[in-house]
């Protein structure tokens, strides 16, 4: 072999091994994509106040997480906790009372990763905005 066709291999072996896609570089790509598809949510969008009394509020936020069909883990009533799992990943809806007639609404995503949706908190608040004014009522068995 003479140095020309040597130079030439080297340099097409070269040139291939530039143009190969390196599989780290494929796996920060996929990532950075799933990424960008969950934008950030701000905090301020995921808390509301509401006139209403802490139990009407806990079980309108308690129907919400039901009608929109996310899982829901667990529920406190007591305290005014829901866990839930929304995204494949878990939130918690805390109903916090103020005084006797208004209470706010919190969601936090349990990781504390504010990168999800914001479909999310607007699916819950629609929600309760739209049977804001419903009887929620006792069953009895």
């Amino acid at each position: 072999m003479n140095l020309r066709s040597l130079l030439l291999i080297s340099l097409l072996c070269l040139f291939c091994a530039i143009m190969q896609e390196p599989s780290f570089a494929k796996d920060e790509l996929d990532s950075s994509y799933a990424q960008s598809t969950s934008s950030y949510t701000n905090y301020r969008d995921c808390i509301k106040l509401y006139k209403l009394p802490f139990s009407k509020l806990f079980f309108l936020a308690l129907s919400s997480a039901e009608a929109n069909k996310y899982e829901i883990l667990e529920m406190q009533s007591r305290n005014g906790y829901i866990i839930f799992k929304a995204d494949n990943r878990e939130f918690l809806l805390s109903v916090m009372k103020k005084d006797k007639n208004y209470t706010f609404l919190k969601l936090t995503p349990c990781d504390n990763n504010y990168y999800f949706s914001s479909l999310i908190p607007q699916k819950i608040f629609n929600y309760i905005n739209s049977h804001f004014n419903a009887e929620v009522k006792e069953l009895k068995f």
